[in-house]
């Protein structure tokens, strides 16, 4: 991605939207215009924020750190370097020598290659690897054919070491052509096409997260498409019962509440050039729903059908009530509050039955909490990829802690800083609080209704 890419405007706005507060490019720019309209009162000295974490509860009673991020490590930081150092010079020389006896497509480099690549990628050498696995894949095809199955580790591993660069381009060619090959090998109706629709489709939204792409309405509509696919084929082979199903479920949602909240973004999808792979892949996988993808409607029936899935299961009270709760969360988001109302109650009462029920209520429902709870189910994916942002050579963490209210219809009110607040970080605070201002909050339960609740202490960590 070019850095004329990264600032389209398209681009800043599908970041600031993309999950509740995530990827704030659009915040960023305005918060460096404030840092330049301010800096001859105050020098800068941090950057804007880059991705903002979902909250989390604190208790005034007892203080927690936040866990440290899993972050990749440096490869020559590890005790395995040198060993590995060696370990690519034997296999480096065995592929010479297997090339002098047996020629270079002989099919035993295969597996040297693959093995070679992988050694390079967890070295650090990223473009190695690629080389090798690449060289691989050339082998293979001539061995068994240009789009056989046999390949697909070996393009999975070069998608690991293009996702390492940062070469997003690639990374999408990729992953389209690995889901072409099993698709084109195993057909549209095989169960062992289902984790290749579960990996695209959360490609596409790993993509629309960062803005890579002609068009982000054909991110969402591809990615509701997939995982509505993934869902069916798990239910069709193995039943409600796979977990599997539950989470493309939640895939579903979660792409649903990303249409809705992104609904400017869905008129793309009328140009010819991306309606047409549109509707070659709605053939493919049987979808009989218009292209544009659906928001409301969509994310209430993925919701419900988990729901649904719970109510089926025995000994899932703990299930179901969450299940329950994220249903009416999703009536919450969009102002239904009768059936908001409704539902938190059920949530409440499907724990009754419980022997510690006062104990499971008063941790799930006692204290408010960041909705959709789905939306930064990508949170790790993000992170770790933080450099997509800018060119950065090093991206921190800090943490706020704010005290909040939040209404029995999950706003929030009177937000102050509760944690110190140096000179360094007042921008990126104050931009902190802008944000939170237009959250929502599952609301505080007491007896099943939803109750006003004050002061609440949350924590945010966000990257810089």
């Amino acid at each position: 991605m070019s850095p004329t890419d990264r600032h389209n405007p398209r681009f800043r706005q599908a970041i600031a939207l993309a999950l509740l507060a995530p990827l704030c490019l659009g915040g960023a720019r305005a918060q460096e215009q404030q840092f330049a309209e301010g800096a001859e009162l105050q020098p800068l000295k941090r950057p804007p924020v880059l991705y903002l974490e979902p909250a989390v509860a604190v208790s005034p009673e007892l203080d927690f750190a936040l866990p440290p991020p899993e972050l990749p490590r440096a490869p020559e930081l590890g005790p395995d370097f040198d060993e590995r150092m060696r370990d690519i010079q034997r296999f480096n020389e065995s592929i010479v020598d297997a090339e002098t006896i047996s020629g270079v497509w002989d099919n035993s480099l295969v597996e040297q290659l693959a093995t070679l690549g992988s050694l390079q990628h967890e070295q650090g050498d990223y473009l190695g690897a690629i080389e090798s696995q690449e060289r691989a894949v050339h082998v293979q095809r001539i061995n068994t054919g240009l789009h056989t199955v046999e390949q697909v580790p070996l393009v999975q591993g070069m998608i690991e070491s293009f996702v390492a660069l940062g070469d997003w381009d690639q990374v999408d060619i990729y992953q389209k052509y690995l889901f072409f090959i099993q698709q084109k090998d195993y057909g549209s109706n095989d169960p062992r096409l289902i984790p290749a629709l579960g990996d695209l489709a959360n490609w596409h939204i790993h993509a629309f997260a960062i803005g890579e792409g002609e068009s982000l309405g054909v991110r969402l509509s591809s990615a509701q498409m997939l995982f509505n696919a993934a869902a069916r084929m798990v239910d069709a082979h193995f039943g409600q019962t796979d977990p599997r199903y539950v989470e493309y479920l939640r895939g579903m949602a979660r792409s649903a509440y990303l249409v809705a909240t992104n609904q400017e973004l869905l008129r793309e999808l009328n140009r010819p050039q991306f309606r047409i792979p549109q509707q070659t892949l709605q053939d493919m996988l049987y979808w009989r729903r218009p292209i544009v993808p659906t928001g409301y409607r969509a994310g209430e029936e993925a919701l419900s059908s988990i729901m649904e899935h719970y109510r089926n299961q025995d000994d899932a009270a703990e299930q179901l009530a969450e299940a329950t709760a994220q249903m009416a969360d999703w009536y919450l988001l969009f102002n239904r509050r009768g059936q908001a109302r409704a539902l938190y109650q059920e949530a409440w009462d499907a724990l009754n039955s419980e022997e510690n029920a006062k104990e499971l209520q008063q941790r799930m429902f006692g204290q408010v909490r960041q909705i959709p709870v789905y939306a930064f189910d990508n949170k790790k994916w993000v992170i770790e990829n933080l450099g997509f942002m800018e060119d950065l050579e090093e991206v921190n963490h800090d943490f706020i802690d704010l005290q909040l209210d939040v209404t029995r219809w999950g706003e929030v009110r009177n937000i102050e800083t509760d944690s110190e607040q140096a000179p360094e970080t007042s921008s990126q605070h104050s931009w902190i609080r802008r944000n939170i201002r237009d959250s929502m909050f599952r609301p505080a339960l007491v007896e099943g209704e939803m109750v006003r609740s004050d002061a609440n202490l949350v924590r945010y960590r966000y990257w810089y």
